[in-house]
């Protein structure tokens, strides 16, 4: 009888210690323009959205053409919250393929980089 309660505890506190780190802190919860997406118009901005706990540390945020060419205008700025946000402006973009790259580091030290593509088209 006293094992299946230390077992039934046991359990419990397993099962709340996983839920409680379902959720990344940190992780990329949303990118707009959204990856991969085919846009027709385009309002010069990319922003992305993250969970939890997004350090001011050294954000990053450059968006290249398909040539490799940086076309954003190192205006990068970070919201922070509980979906921190961080956002650029670029230059009119002329039809093409665009690449986001970004980067955070978080308040634990973890670095969260990564990549967004989307294209325009007419």
């Amino acid at each position: 009888m006293r094992i299946s309660k230390i077992s039934a505890v046991l359990a419990a506190v397993i099962l709340s210690s996983a839920s409680t780190y379902s959720v990344a802190e940190g992780k990329l919860m949303e990118v707009i323009p959204k990856d991969n997406s085919v846009v027709k118009t385009f309002d010069n901005k990319v922003s992305l959205a993250f969970s939890g706990n997004v350090s001011e540390r050294t954000p990053t945020l450059v968006v290249v053409d398909g040539a490799g060419t940086r076309v954003d205008r190192q205006d990068a700025s970070l919201t922070l919250g509980s979906r921190s946000v961080l956002s650029a402006s670029t230059r009119p973009l002329a039809p093409g393929r665009y690449v986001i790259r970004y980067r955070v580091v978080t308040e634990d030290g973890l670095i969260v980089s990564g990549i967004s593509r989307f294209e325009i088209k007419v």
